[in-house]
């Protein structure tokens, strides 16, 4: 229904993957050993790869940032996985992701083809197009990410849940939603801990702390050349649907709920873009770096925005006020364009049954 959602989970996970490297670089090692810690480790980290398994407590994943501030603390040794260690787990098949990039590239080859030769494209190949290329790019976002992992790698503490909360202090001393760890990196936001209790859905019985992380974490990807790309990409896959503004629609009214749909759903997708760059500036801590840089008293600027920041809501609510009917117009805007490419299947022009004379492109003699 909508893949440049997947897209940007991809992105962000590969992000957040990528920021792990950069932080185990802090590490007190040798170079060598800092080395080590590749993006596979921190995709497999992420998502649970790694369980911790406290002396005389219940065992619980954490996360790259959780294992950094425990590998720091002396809690856990430091990880002797390699990456093809961390590869062999995963359950990825290389020649299924090989054929499925060969039938796609295909798919474009002929679009490519048939928009050479001026033969019509259809409403149900430009959709199909727009979900190829953003499988294509997801593919890239994941290319290290472990498939499937069923058994995670244990890591034992020789201090308990409750030794390792005590010494860490005020810092640890409120209750946690999902592990103890939740003070280092609550997984936020994501569906679970922000979007649930908002809407008051109901949920089963909790399991405290999780067994595994769940798969729901909004990415934070920051404003970065990712943050760029996977801007410009959304708003060209948006765009492609402008592609098919002066196709044959079999009625005049279709035709303009497409060129309505089409407008919706670009301008519902930049407003996101524009509010979530914003929060996420918050998020980060980036407006009140730069703010601190043009102010007189860093210091105690510094401090104040700082708990600023720490207080601030993931999601705030002028963001669900704004949010909320953007959500609902892009929803209406995605579903009417869905059934319309097959409605148009109904009455279709002729040459969309023509095939592409491939010999066309060979050079005669």
């Amino acid at each position: 229904m909508a893949p440049e959602f997947v897209l940007a989970f991809a992105t962000g996970q590969k992000v957040e993957a990528r920021r792990s490297v950069e932080e185990f670089k802090t590490l007190d090692l040798p170079d060598q050993e800092r080395r080590k810690w590749t993006i596979r480790h921190g995709f497999y980290a992420n998502m649970g790869g790694f369980v911790l398994q406290p002396r005389e407590s219940a065992a619980f994943p954490v996360n790259s940032k959780q294992l950094l501030w425990l590998i720091k603390r002396g809690y856990v040794d430091y990880p002797t996985m390699t990456a093809k260690e961390v590869w062999d787990k995963s359950k990825a098949d290389g020649f299924q992701k090989s054929l499925t990039c060969l039938q796609t590239g295909w798919f474009i080859i002929q679009i490519v083809g048939r928009a050479i030769q001026r033969l019509p494209i259809t409403t149900l190949e430009i959709t199909t197009l727009s979900f190829v290329l953003c499988t294509l790019v997801m593919f890239t976002q994941w290319a290290n990410k472990p498939l499937d992992v069923e058994s995670p790698t244990i890591l034992k503490s020789a201090k308990s849940t409750a030794e390792i909360l005590i010494e860490a202090g005020p810092a640890a001393s409120q209750p946690y939603q999902q592990t103890p760890l939740d003070f280092v990196d609550n997984l936020s936001p994501s569906w679970l801990t922000e979007v649930q209790p908002h809407l008051r859905f109901r949920t089963g019985p909790k399991m405290r702390p999780l067994p595994r992380f769940t798969n729901d974490r909004f990415p934070v990807i920051g404003a970065g050349p990712d943050a760029v790309f996977l801007f410009l990409f959304t708003m060209a896959y948006c765009g492609l649907y402008f592609v098919a503004w002066d196709f044959d629609f079999p009625t005049p009214l279709e035709r303009y709920l497409w060129h309505v749909s089409s407008v919706a759903m670009a301008a519902c997708a930049f407003i996101f873009w524009v509010c979530e760059t914003y929060q996420d500036g918050h998020r980060l801590g980036r407006w009140e770096r730069w703010a601190a840089k043009l102010s007189t008293s860093k210091d105690g600027r510094i401090n104040t925005m700082e708990k600023q920041r720490r207080s601030r809501r993931f999601i705030p609510v002028w963001e669900i006020i704004i949010m909320t009917p953007v959500t609902v117009v892009y929803t209406i805007a995605r579903t009417y364009i869905v059934i319309e490419v097959f409605l148009c299947q109904r009455s279709l022009p002729i040459g969309a049954f023509e095939t592409v004379q491939w010999s066309e492109f060979v050079p005669h003699f």
